[in-house]
């Protein structure tokens, strides 16, 4: 994920001439701007996750993924990390859609905002509660103070970041198993589950599907 960021990064930085990255470019690449996505442009709540607007801007996520993503890679193992990763990016571009409707946005905090609240809530979970309580407790005093700091930093898409932490909250629910015995068929019922809400507004923002 670090490699893959990086990379669209320096292409956004040819394109844009500047590492600090225009918003022509960004639409360009994928950012989430809701005229897109309501045109139709559906693959914009996943594309944004891999977008950064500046060279701080792309080196904070970058060290918080470099240190937040192995420790849930660890519990959930490589594929259900990716799962964890592309849809809190999903549900946090979601949010943003819906309550950031004048501004473009990017950047991997939607996901990485995922990634604390899955290691906050690891305490709750059967069988992780002791191995996992200081991670969990430094996890939450982090989410808390950045939430606070968001509140007074202009341009931070607080929206994405909620929605980033409901669907690492969502994800501790589809594919952290209550019985070990049987956690085959809960991934594949929270894969599914997963799934159909993804692939549900995909369809509505493309107008095949409407309310």
């Amino acid at each position: 994920m670090i490699a893959i960021t990086i990379i669209v990064y320096l292409i956004e930085f040819f394109l844009s001439g500047s590492f600090n990255i225009s918003g022509r470019v960004l639409e360009v690449m994928g950012g989430r701007w809701n005229p897109d996505l309501m045109a139709g442009e559906w693959w914009r709540l996943f594309t944004p996750i891999f977008l950064h607007v500046t060279i701080y801007h792309i080196a904070f996520n970058m060290v918080a993924l470099y240190y937040a993503g192995p420790l849930v890679e660890e519990v959930y193992g490589h594929f259900k990390f990716l799962l964890i990763y592309l849809f809190t990016g999903f549900t946090g571009n979601l949010l943003s859609a819906l309550f950031s409707q004048n501004s473009i946005s990017a950047g991997a905090s939607t996901s990485l905002f995922g990634l604390f609240a899955v290691l906050a809530l690891m305490q709750i979970v059967r069988g992780f509660r002791h191995q996992f309580a200081e991670i969990s407790h430094s996890a939450t005093t982090l989410i808390i103070a950045n939430l606070i700091f968001n509140l007074f930093m202009p341009g931070v898409d607080i929206a994405g970041h909620i929605g980033g932490l409901l669907g690492g909250a969502i994800s501790v629910l589809l594919w952290t198993p209550a019985d070990v015995r049987k956690h085959y068929v809960h991934d594949g019922l929270g894969t599914a589950a997963a799934l159909v809400v993804v692939v549900g507004v995909c369809l509505w923002l493309t107008g095949v599907i409407y309310y």
